[in-house]
């Protein structure tokens, strides 16, 4: 490890040698010590007596496991005391334990033995080396000042056995030397590996950070890019924005990855530091390449919908959908308020509010509106566009709102009439159960508790409180235990029909709870943080393996899609409980900025009500992607890792072995 450390650190010298080598031998600052042991700045030595000190002092290094350095300057400055050059010299190059930096002025007769700062030769050596070095040197005898250090120093790094060999005898002291270099090596050894582990856990931290940081902004980014997209679908066909929509689905590829990883990073099988930091690196290498893909598509795209050349068409076109979207907010509050008289169940909670979001919005969206007229009319197109991109994000997010309401209405209808379908084939597994032979009880015990679950569900289901979400999952854990009590009695064909049907109801739930939850996350996505993201892209990604094998592989698909729909009600639950603590935090629940501060329309309250906190700046005008409509370039940017990875050193040894500001040595050193 020394030979290899003591090479890298040459490579390293060598380079910051040639970048930083002075233009002149005159007085000389503290200097940066090229790739081998001889750093002559003097020119004092021939290339061949260059050559013999630097074989001098390799064999002293294979000699005594010390390292010494010598210098050749002029004369000493910023410092002028030999000591503190010396010193200084040493720290700035990194030496550190059992490594040792002789200084020779030649002009100014100095040399000064700078040693490490704990441990290494005693005083009274130190000056032995000097002198032996200054005998050579009043002579001026340059090199053989190199082989009179290094000599005196493998004389002065012997150890004094002769009181050992007294008492116990050169056997003894062999075995006890090695011993305490054994353990020495080990505890320094361990104190390095701690030295590190730390190191690489505080670095594991950071990136953590940042990859969760990444997540979140790209997820937004998406989910106001790809609501941009439609538009533009709309307005200009597949066609004309297929680069982008590309670019798009890569993304989005890349953030599922990304999820899956964090999900992975997230359960109950921690993995080692290294591993970890791997992973993580990979999430940030993901979505940088994304983000970079995104912006190298960006430009064009954005140029489709410069909104200041197509304001007035485009103006029109909005006001007709507020028009036809008045009456959401109504539509909203009548549907939940049906849903709450009939319904108990806690998914009510996900739409809760969706009205009065509703309601905020399309007041955004006429004051943006009337905002574009006066700007038209004054001329200032771009200001209008502007205005119009806030309007049209502002009306999707109302489409999003109504449609999470009309998904759940339906959810419920589904699973009452599926609850109905179930008790019905239960009773029918009842009756049929009920003619097999029970040697042991078995199909009793399921007759007797499906019968029960039956008799709980008709009374959940006529009552004013129903759960039907819940009583239908309880229903197919009922069908599934009866079902493997009857399972030797059915026939092939009907086990199918009946798999078929359970497939096809278990991936309606999860669809349902999942566009629930994603509509919750992305309505409220500036209080949403990475574990609910996380859970919903996990959620979509096992939904989709689920429609993938429901084909080829029927219970698996089943275990899938029941897999997404736990995923996307602890998503849904997640979101809910990130919101909750971001309300509490002081932001009121609804603060920051949405588009630019509205001067006029409606009061600055209501504006708070929608910006910022809800949408995560997405309908910002500081919103790096979703400043796309119009916008000559995007913002920000996914910056890079950063801290990921190791620093490089000058010097050789360990930092921290010598510090001026500790002390250091001061006494020592002389004249020649």
């Amino acid at each position: 490890m020394r030979l290899v450390r003591t090479r890298l650190l040459g490579a390293l010298g060598i380079a910051a040698a040639l970048l930083f080598a002075p233009t002149t031998a005159s007085a000389t600052s503290p200097v940066t010590l090229g790739a081998g042991y001889v750093h002559d700045e003097a020119d004092v030595l021939s290339p061949a007596e260059e050559d013999a000190a630097q074989q001098r002092l390799e064999q002293l290094r294979n000699d005594s496991d010390a390292e010494m350095w010598v210098v050749y300057v002029d004369e000493f400055t910023d410092p002028s005391d030999s000591a503190e050059w010396a010193n200084e010299t040493a720290d700035d190059n990194g030496l550190g334990a059992d490594q040792y930096l002789l200084a020779i002025s030649t002009d100014g007769r100095q040399l000064f033995l700078s040693p490490p700062f704990d441990g290494g030769l005693g005083e009274a050596k130190l000056v032995a080396i000097e002198e032996a070095a200054g005998a050579a040197l009043q002579s001026d005898d340059w090199a053989g000042a190199v082989d009179a250090a290094a000599d005196e120093f493998t004389e002065q790094a012997k150890p004094d056995f002769t009181f050992l060999f007294v008492l116990i005898g050169l056997a003894i002291l062999v075995v006890v030397v090695l011993v305490v270099l054994r353990l020495a090596a080990r505890a320094k050894k361990r104190r390095a590996e701690e030295e590190a582990r730390a190191e690489l856990a505080a670095e594991v931290s950071d990136v953590d950070k940042r990859a969760s940081a990444l997540m979140v902004q790209m997820d937004d980014d998406l989910r106001t890019a790809e609501q941009e997209l439609g538009f533009a679908v709309a307005q200009f066909g597949d066609e004309a924005v297929g680069d982008y929509a590309a670019a798009l689905s890569d993304a989005r590829t890349a953030l599922d990855r990304s999820f899956a990883i964090q999900q992975q990073l997230e359960d109950d099988a921690p993995e080692a530091l290294e591993r970890q930091r791997e992973m993580l690196g990979e999430i940030v290498s993901l979505l940088e390449r994304a983000d970079q893909d995104l912006d190298d598509k960006a430009e064009g795209f954005e140029k489709l919908r410069e909104l200041d050349e197509n304001a007035p068409q485009v103006l029109e076109q909005l006001a007709a959908k507020r028009a036809s979207a008045a009456d959401a907010p109504e539509r909203i509050a009548a549907e939940i308020a049906r849903l709450r008289e009939t319904y108990a169940s806690p998914a009510l909670d996900d739409v809760d509010g969706n009205d009065e979001q509703a309601a905020t919005r399309l007041a955004f969206v006429d004051t943006a509106l009337d905002e574009a007229r006066a700007h038209l009319d004054a001329g200032d197109s771009g200001e209008a566009a502007l205005d119009l991109r806030d309007a049209e994000r502002a009306l999707g997010q109302v489409d999003e709102l109504v449609g999470a309401v009309t998904v759940l209405s339906g959810s419920f209808a589904e699973s009452e009439a599926w609850a109905s379908e179930m008790i019905a084939e239960l009773e029918s597994d009842i009756r049929r159960a009920q003619t097999m032979p029970d040697p042991d009880g078995r199909i009793a015990q399921a007759v007797a508790a499906t019968t029960g679950l039956i008799d709980n569900a008709r009374t959940n289901l006529q009552s004013s409180a129903r759960t039907p979400l819940v009583i239908s999952e309880a229903l197919d854990q009922a069908n599934d235990r009866i079902d493997g009590v009857l399972a030797s009695a059915r026939a092939a064909e009907e086990a199918r029909v009946r798999q078929q049907q359970k497939l096809d109801h278990a991936i309606r739930q999860a669809q349902s709870h999942l566009s629930t939850a994603e509509s919750y996350i992305s309505t409220r996505r500036g209080g949403v943080g990475a574990s609910a993201r996380t859970q919903a892209a996990q959620a979509r990604t096992a939904l989709d393996k689920a429609i993938a094998v429901q084909t080829t592989d029927a219970d698996r698909a089943i275990t899938q899609a029941q897999q997404a729909a736990r995923l996307a009600q602890n998503a849904a639950q997640s979101a809910r409980s990130d919101v909750q603590r971001y309300e509490r935090s002081g932001y009121g629940g609804y603060s920051g900025g949405y588009g630019r501060r509205r001067t006029s329309g409606i009061g600055d309250d209501i504006v708070g009500g929608v910006i910022g906190g809800l949408i995560g700046g997405a309908l910002s005008g500081g919103s790096r992607r979703g400043s796309g409509w119009g916008s000559s370039s995007r913002r920000g940017g996914l910056s890079g890792l950063g801290g990921f990875g190791g620093a490089s050193r000058s010097g050789g040894g360990r930092r921290g072995g010598r510090s001026r500001s500790s002390g250091g040595r001061r006494g020592g050193g002389r004249r020649f």
